[in-house]
């Protein structure tokens, strides 16, 4: 009868182990697979001839994205500054990707395509990847920017506040920081350097 008792709860303990084990699998594939839904590796975006781009193809870069317009009053010394970061850390992993906006005050008028690529060689904006014109705020957001600007409690309000908005993502896709529209590119550098020198351990 003892012996009965025994196997019982040792059968008990056994299937309680299982169940664990399991669930706790089980919580993991989902975490991970909730960690890849709201990675910015999970989007596709158009780039300015509308050819669709994977953004997992950038996996393991650092990424800055950042809405550019060509009209504004900060366009010259954002360009610049972008450009000396890409030409900085470019060899290193950093990618920056740029998406054209015309949400703010109709400061970027020229068309995807050619016209696009043509305003960007005569101004000699050496800023790296270039997608379509896209909104950044409002129903009609892009999903990437609906993604970046989910509220967290170390960033600022959720919307765009003005062209060059500069978002720094590391490796994994995961947002690590947050630059406003006056702040010069080069106040990047620190995080920069800090996540390349987390993805080369």
């Amino acid at each position: 009868m003892v012996s009965k008792v025994v196997a019982f709860y040792g059968l008990m303990v056994a299937i309680v182990c299982l169940t664990t084990n399991l669930t706790h699998r089980q919580l993991a594939v989902q975490l991970f697979e909730l960690r890849w839904t709201l990675s910015v590796h999970s989007l596709s975006v158009l780039d300015t001839y509308h050819q669709w781009v994977d953004l997992r193809d950038f996996a393991g870069h650092v990424l800055i994205i950042v809405n550019i317009a060509s009209q504004c009053g900060l366009t010259r010394q954002q360009y610049a500054g972008l450009g000396q970061l890409l030409e900085r850390y470019w060899w290193r992993g950093l990618r920056i990707l740029n998406f054209p906006c015309n949400q703010f005050g109709q400061q970027m008028p020229e068309l995807d395509g050619q016209q696009m690529v043509d305003h960007l060689r005569q101004v000699e904006a050496k800023i790296g990847h270039v997608f379509a014109k896209i909104e950044v705020n409002g129903p009609e957001a892009a999903p990437l920017y609906k993604l970046l600007t989910r509220n967290r409690s170390h960033m600022r309000s959720s919307e765009i506040e003005w062209n060059f908005v500069k978002f720094l993502v590391d490796g994994r896709g995961q947002v690590y920081g947050r630059y406003g529209a006056t702040e010069e590119p080069s106040v990047l550098g620190s995080d920069i350097e800090l996540l390349l020198g987390k993805g080369s351990q």
